[in-house]
């Protein structure tokens, strides 16, 4: 899933904002095989702009290099023009990490004219340095000058757009299955796009247990709010990017009232949930368990790119 954006080319994404990362330890390289792609069309005078839009499924980051190789492949294959990286050699062999499930889009200008000996392209091929690569299809063929005087084709740098934060609106809160471990219950809470448009959704959401079963109608409290436990890589700062259809999901730990004192604990069951995102986002789901009202006996984690509140391996 997951993800961080890219942008190759002439142009940049209107009204987009550059990404940051935090991370407790340096990422590791951007590497072919832990990405996908796809490609657009546009044709203007003297040659054809292929915007490339490549997602990082690396968890939690990884580091982009402008290093970056990018090679149009004829039907069969083969190389239609040598590999070509980014214009500006000052920027060559600068880096920036990029987080999961985010884009890298490019802008690759191929060229045309009397001057140009052309071969016909069906697939672009990324070509990380870790010397993996991915082959993404064209959309439909394009020619590219691969002799003569006109240069084949130019990649321009990189930028990083970001996705809107989701919103209430655009995001559906449900249960995954519950698991449990060491008096624990957890139901984990899956936030899925359901809107038309990518967005992005991060940190640790303020989890309220509440009485009644009605939406929209005033609840009272129940016990204090879950403690918020940074146990996720993606902790309370890091986005993670929800194309369509696509779920992320937080850890929210019940602990069994049985574990406290009766009168340490006085249990009493919650029949609704508030969740709120400091981004304003917010959602009511009916639920009941019992939860202690004179301590926090729920906890909830940092939003992670699966389905089951567990951080995906690296």
């Amino acid at each position: 899933m997951v993800s961080a954006a890219l942008v190759i080319g002439l142009a940049t994404i209107a009204g987009s904002t550059v990404a940051t990362t935090v991370s407790a330890s340096t990422p590791v390289a951007c590497s072919a095989l832990k990405m996908t792609g796809q490609t657009s069309i546009a044709s203007r005078p003297g040659g054809t702009t292929v915007r490339v839009v490549l997602t990082n499924h690396r968890y939690p980051s990884c580091t982009w290099s402008n290093l970056t190789g990018f090679q149009f492949l004829t039907a069969t294959g083969s190389g239609a023009g040598p590999v070509r990286r980014v214009l500006h050699t000052s920027a060559a062999g600068s880096s920036r990490s990029v987080n999961d499930t985010f884009q890298v889009v490019d802008n690759v200008v191929t060229m045309s004219g009397v001057h140009c000996t052309a071969k016909v392209a069906s697939f672009l091929q990324v070509i990380t340095p870790d010397r993996t690569s991915l082959k993404i299809a064209l959309k439909r063929a394009v020619g590219v000058c691969v002799g003569g005087k006109t240069k084949w084709t130019t990649v321009h740098p990189p930028s990083f757009p970001v996705a809107a934060l989701c919103t209430s609106a655009s995001i559906r809160l449900s249960f995954a299955p519950a698991n449990g471990a060491a008096g624990t219950i957890y139901l984990p809470l899956r936030f899925t796009n359901v809107s038309s448009s990518p967005c992005s959704i991060s940190g640790i959401p303020e989890v309220q247990t509440l009485s009644g079963r009605t939406r929209n109608a005033a609840h009272a409290t129940v016990g204090p709010a879950a403690r918020k436990l940074n146990l996720s890589a993606s902790g309370p700062g890091t986005a993670i990017r929800l194309m369509p259809g696509e779920t992320a999901s937080a850890a929210y730990g019940v602990t069994e009232t049985g574990n406290y004192t009766p009168s340490r604990c006085l249990a009493k069951t919650v029949q609704s949930l508030r969740v709120r995102f400091k981004s304003g986002a917010n959602w009511w789901q009916p639920a009941s368990f019992l939860v202690c009202t004179r301590l926090a006996s729920t906890s909830i984690s940092g939003v992670v790119p699966s389905s089951d509140g567990l951080a995906p391996l690296s």
